[in-house]
């Protein structure tokens, strides 16, 4: 199926039939995880006489699980992750599909501490590294910083210090009218950082002028050999009222 798609006046298709999927599968074991979450667990559910496992002898399987999205697989989150308020990030999306281009940025190694919390050893990315590279005419940006695409599905990023945005970075990228912010690590803020969440804060203007309706979406993979460019996003998110949900972003090169 060929859908177009006009950006300023230009008349742009996309195959909808050729999907490339940036969600990463979330196992009960050997996954990928962040933030010191253990494993999904799953638990059969049992009462009285009924028993939610057809192994086990019951009709039906019926099961719950216990995850966090932010820790446990790809989600994409509210300004709700760091404000006061409750701002439940299903609430957010007045539409799914998005212009969005792909950006693959190798990321800084820090050879002294700098400003905006960088510290020597640091892998980062700055101002310098994005400016007049984000086309004026997207809405949705995907950062791509690692090449690995296999390892991604079970790397435990525990005390890594993965790449992260700087504050200069993630501020020049919400000035470029970027509404969606996609990183293929598990935040856009560095791993130890205190507690400032400087890059959240920049992108999401906090505690300013909060413009509530950008979203910030992590733990993406993206495939090797897709390349950068202009791609129509579908950012599907689970009906749930939270400040994160699990989410299913996919994109169809625009052609």
């Amino acid at each position: 199926m060929i859908v177009n798609v006009i950006i300023n006046n230009n008349k742009k298709s996309a195959n909808l039939d050729k999907p490339i999927d940036l969600s990463l599968c979330s196992k009960t074991k050997n996954s990928f995880k962040a933030w010191y979450v253990e494993e999904i667990k799953v638990n059969v559910i049992k009462n009285d006489d009924f028993i939610g496992s057809v192994e086990d002898g019951g009709s039906v399987n019926f099961k719950e699980l216990l995850i966090n999205p932010h820790g446990n697989m790809t989600h994409t989150e509210s300004v709700g992750h760091i404000s006061k308020e409750n701002v439940f990030v299903n609430n957010l999306l007045p539409s799914f599909h998005f212009t969005a281009q792909l950006l693959t940025i190798k990321p800084e190694k820090a050879t002294s501490d700098g400003g905006s919390g960088v510290k020597k050893g640091d892998y980062f990315v700055d101002l310098k590294h994005i400016e007049n590279k984000i086309n004026p005419n997207v809405n949705a940006l995907i950062i791509k910083t690692q090449q690995d695409y296999s390892s991604l599905h079970e790397t435990t990023y525990n005390n890594t210090n993965w790449p992260y945005l700087t504050e200069n970075a993630a501020g020049y990228i919400r000035d470029s009218r970027i509404l969606h912010l996609l990183i293929d690590q598990p935040s856009v803020d560095k791993e130890f950082d205190e507690g400032k969440l400087l890059a959240h804060k920049a992108f999401w203007n906090y505690p300013n002028i909060i413009d509530s309706k950008r979203t910030i979406t992590e733990l993406i993979g993206i495939p090797d050999g897709v390349p950068d460019g202009l791609y129509l996003l579908n950012l599907s998110l689970s009906n749930i009222e939270n400040d994160a949900s699990p989410s299913r972003p996919v994109i169809y090169k625009l052609y």
